[in-house]
């Protein structure tokens, strides 16, 4: 277990590995067709391919071998004939990167060798281990800690409730983006087909007269502006990759950690009641205070893991912001432009 007095940056967590998760352009199969996908890892410099289920099977093991720690789930698998829409394929594998992208910079699960595995073996063969990260690390035994056991209750309780808050904000802010960039987005659709409006009213007939013909060329004029709208909206940035990347990245962390703490809240309960119904100084009663106490200290450092993307995230809202209204900017600079043309 790592120091949980040291304070985590999001500098540290990006420098551990950079994960790429990309489509693999052929999708297989007749009828249901399934995904695979390109995962490549810059620590151990590998490129394996992976199908979703892969994704799943480690998923399933570090909820089994990890329970004091914050590991996100993973987006939704949703079996569509065709294969379905490229949204919603280039959504899932955006969540699909950002959810690995946190599960290798994490503090312990980046050092865990059913993830090498993962990241390195053409053939990744998982099984769920038998025994939890408690077990497994030989913690049983009691370790010195900078906390005692009241002063990481009462900072579990505070963290929880801190966290919770920056969750709700976050969410609410990126859910005003999101509004913000459907809208501009259904501006240039809207700019799109005037476009083809316009397009379509600057043909020619023999019977024009010179200002017939004045009026159809300043619509022609526009109709094509408005098309190379159509197509520049075609080079936007992703907004899942880019601006908004870092936010999403946060609201992942913090739902993981939101859902440990629902774990930690309903299992240390139980645990602390079961070692009240156990002899005080029993075996089974000295295990439940040790796991007790690994559990809080866990949570403690997983607090740390979700302030630093938190941070990260409110860091990057500048840059968020810049996306947007450069992206409005050129909308609107694009009805100035129409403007112009059908003045002419």
């Amino acid at each position: 277990m790592t120091n949980s007095s040291e304070e985590v940056t999001f500098e540290d967590l990006e420098a551990t590995d950079v994960i790429s998760v990309e489509l693999v352009p052929e999708r297989k199969g007749l009828i249901l067709k399934h995904c695979e996908y390109y995962v490549s890892s810059r620590r151990h410099g590998t490129t394996v391919t992976r199908r979703y289920n892969e994704f799943v099977q480690l998923c399933d093991v570090f909820f089994a071998k990890y329970p004091y720690r914050a590991v996100c789930r993973l987006p939704p698998k949703r079996v569509v004939v065709g294969g379905g829409s490229p949204v919603f394929l280039q959504r899932r594998r955006a969540a699909l990167q950002r959810w690995l992208t946190l599960v290798a910079r994490h503090p312990v699960l980046a050092h865990d060798a059913d993830l090498r595995t993962f990241l390195c073996e053409s053939s990744a063969r998982l099984e769920k281990p038998k025994h939890d990260e408690f077990v497994l690390a030989g913690t049983q035994d009691d370790s010195p800690r900078q906390m005692s056991m009241d002063e990481m209750q009462a900072a579990f309780v505070s963290e929880q409730e801190q966290l919770r808050l920056v969750q709700l904000g976050l969410s609410r802010l990126f859910k005003i983006f999101e509004r913000v960039e459907g809208r501009c987005e259904a501006e240039r659709a809207d700019i799109r087909e005037l476009g083809a409006g316009l397009s379509a009213l600057s043909s020619p007939s023999p019977a024009d007269s010179p200002r017939w013909l004045a009026v159809r060329q300043s619509m022609k004029s526009a109709a094509e502006l408005a098309t190379a709208m159509g197509e520049s909206s075609e080079e936007e940035v992703d907004y899942e990759d880019g601006a908004g990347g870092k936010v999403l990245l946060a609201l992942d962390a913090l739902g993981a950690y939101r859902e440990l703490c629902g774990r930690l809240t309903r299992g240390l309960h139980g645990e602390r009641a079961a070692a009240a119904a156990a002899a005080p100084h029993s075996a089974a009663a000295q295990l439940l205070r040790r796991r007790h106490g690994y559990a809080l200290a866990c949570s403690i450092e997983e607090s740390r893991v979700a302030r630093a993307y938190s941070l990260a995230a409110l860091q990057s809202l500048h840059a968020l912001l810049r996306t947007l209204g450069a992206a409005h900017a050129r909308t609107a600079a694009l009805w100035a432009d129409l403007h112009a043309a059908l003045r002419h």
